[in-house]
């Protein structure tokens, strides 16, 4: 809406439908230069054009994406308005005493969590305010009527934004709520804390509903999720680590009703653990930013909701079943996995000491493996994702530090933008009331502020169950199984006792071993690359098998590449085989070695594995790049 000066900002009349499919403004910026900015509103998002005075002619743009914003908050100036350090919460800028006009005054703040490229040309997400004064009208009811347009509009373009390929979260759900499940001692005992400062305000910004229980104990997760009525919530996040996804997932597939709630509900995952292999994996298949901010981005999935299959490996132990999202290992990984959750407090740092320990008293064990090559007429065969998959120049990229940066770099940098830094005169604007200039509230909300407006939504309820004392803390063996009617529904019904037994596609070998150890996401950690080809949902096991007489120098080499995803071979070697499989059988020897599913430690014995395509669905970030 124009300002129209011969009308006077006292005589307008605020004559705009509650939500329009465009608005647009002009505003003055709180800096110096007094610059003018024409703010438009639609549903690519906001774009912001700025125009020197007293040239007169607009010389800057930037677009800020819809999909880069999380919500918007539509507030009323109270001059005594002050930040409370007790509560977190700040509703309005700090006002001047003097200044009797600011009472009529209406603010929009819309939160927006941009891509940056830092000094190290490395891309993350940066989290900026706008924030929009309305003072067009001389009441105080009209420039809050205007504000609030403004933010339903808003709301409008960005619950359409999420609604777009992405019919798990919000065909069933006109409300999303989410259920959390915390681990409170997950990786270095700090998940509270991390949930609390760095999830808590993007939940609250976001204006997404939650209900949040605390585990008590190293079972809690998987009998809540196999016990409760989960109608009420469209979506489930684990904070904590991939043991509590673990849980999470094989407590889901024992209900009865595991095949609707897996039709209708999305599992997330907020990296606090020590490994966070999921996590990473997801952030990596769909180009988000994982360092230095992995809590972030994994908070920004979970809020906005889209969804992808991914596959399930069914583990058959004598008559139990589990299911398995990452991977199954037996040998040095394993061992360097468990043998150093004596080393806990140390966070990841606690994998790279027990390596060069376990390197220097290398063991190896006698066992049997057998697999079914895939083959490569079926070799993506696998259900596509509800989104872009992997492209091939993505694969190649081996910095840890962001593996997409050129992606992302290409469609960050552009001649027609400036950078956020660019706007940070503007970034706090107002409507003009007239043609004179009025003295202003200088904003402390700015691209680079510390501080943090969280606003609590009411109707979120925080469950916290009080006494953890009982917690296990994960050193004992456990094995958690899933419902063996997915087992049923995959196997081959004509067969009658084993079906992986019964193909002439085997191949077996038998001897001494380093490591066998399969993998079914690209990351087995933060910094672990295990399985550069991979993707959430190609149908494949990648398997890798060491066999003993290697040399320390070798395994060393490649236990170093796995950070950059450059250890496996390009050819097999005499002691190193890299294979894409359907199925695999494990028989230990006498039972020896450590054996893992999905980082846990289950009861060593022969095992049966096979992939389940597209199986469940996962939170993952939108690709839009």
């Amino acid at each position: 809406m124009q300002l129209d000066p011969n009308n006077g900002y006292s005589r307008r009349k605020l004559n705009l439908p509650v939500v329009a499919n465009e608005l647009q403004d002009t505003f003055y910026s709180n800096g110096i230069k007094r610059n003018v900015v024409h703010v438009r509103l639609n549903s690519t998002g906001l774009l912001l054009q700025k125009r020197t005075v007293p040239a007169g002619n607009f010389s800057k743009n930037h677009q800020v994406k819809i999909s880069d914003i999380i919500g918007g908050r539509c507030v009323r100036l109270q001059r005594s308005a002050r930040f409370n350090s007790t509560t977190g919460c700040v509703c309005t800028p700090n006002a001047e005493e003097n200044d009797t006009s600011q009472a009529e005054d209406a603010y929009l703040y819309v939160f927006a969590y941009i891509l940056k490229k830092n000094l190290r040309n490395c891309i993350r997400r940066e989290r900026t305010i706008i924030t929009l004064r309305f003072r067009s009208f001389d009441s105080h009811e009209d420039n809050l009527r205007e504000a609030e347009i403004w933010y339903k509009t808003l709301k409008m373009h960005r619950n359409n934004y999420l609604m777009q390929d992405n019919p798990v979260s919000f065909a069933n759900f006109p409300i999303r709520r989410l259920l959390i499940l915390l681990n409170p001692k997950s990786g270095t005992g700090n998940a509270k804390e991390l949930f609390r400062e760095q999830v808590v305000p993007v939940l609250n910004e976001a204006e997404v509903l939650y209900d949040m229980y605390i585990t008590k104990d190293s079972k809690y997760a998987f009998e809540f999720i196999q016990s409760r009525d989960l109608s009420a919530w469209s979506g489930i996040a684990a904070v904590g680590g991939d043991g509590l996804f673990h849980e999470i997932l094989n407590g889901l597939l024992k209900r009865s009703d595991w095949k609707k709630v897996v039709e209708n509900v999305s599992i997330g995952i907020v990296p606090c653990g020590s490994g966070n292999g999921l996590a990473r994996s997801i952030a990596y298949c769909f180009n988000e930013p994982f360092d230095p901010k992995p809590i972030l981005g994994a908070a920004l999935t979970i809020v906005n909701g889209f969804s992808a299959t991914m596959d399930l490996v069914e583990i058959k132990m004598g008559r139990e079943i589990l299911y398995s999202f990452l991977s199954v290992g037996w040998g040095l990984i394993s061992d360097i996995d468990i043998e150093s959750e004596r080393l806990r407090p140390l966070g990841y740092q606690r994998f790279t000491i027990w390596t060069l320990h376990r390197l220097l008293n290398l063991r190896t064990y006698r066992g049997r493996i057998s697999y079914i090559p895939k083959t490569e007429n079926n070799s993506d065969s696998g259900p596509l994702s509800k989104v872009a998959t992997i492209s091939s120049s993505s694969l190649q990229n081996k910095w840890s530090c962001n593996l997409h940066t050129s992606t992302l770099t290409k469609n960050y940098e552009s001649n027609d933008h400036i950078s956020v830094a660019d706007f940070e005169d503007l970034i706090s604007i107002e409507t003009l009331p007239d043609q004179s200039f009025r003295s202003q509230c200088g904003s402390w909300l700015s691209t680079n502020s510390r501080k943090s407006a969280y606003y609590s939504v009411a109707e979120s309820v925080y469950h916290s169950i009080p006494d953890i004392s009982e917690y296990n803390d994960g050193n004992s063996e456990k094995v958690i199984y899933g419902k063996e009617n997915l087992h049923k529904t995959c196997m081959d019904k004509k067969t009658t006792t084993n079906p992986l037994h019964c193909s002439e596609k085997w191949v077996v070998e038998d001897g001494e071993f380093v490591m066998i150890h399969a993998a079914y996401q690209t990351h087995l950690g933060r910094d672990c690359h295990f399985a550069p080809h991979s993707s959430l949902n190609d149908g494949t096991i990648h398997l890798v098998i060491i066999h003993g007489g290697i040399s320390r120098s070798q395994l060393f080499t490649f236990l170093m590449n796995m950070s950059s995803g450059t250890h496996l071979p390009t050819e097999n070697t005499d002691y190193i085989k890299f294979v894409r499989v359907e199925a695999f059988n494990l028989d230990p020897h006498e039972n020896n070695g450590i054996l893992t599913v999905d980082g846990e430690r289950v009861k060593n014995g022969p095992l049966q594995a096979r992939i389940i395509p597209g199986a469940i669905n996962v939170m993952i970030p939108k690709n839009t790049n």
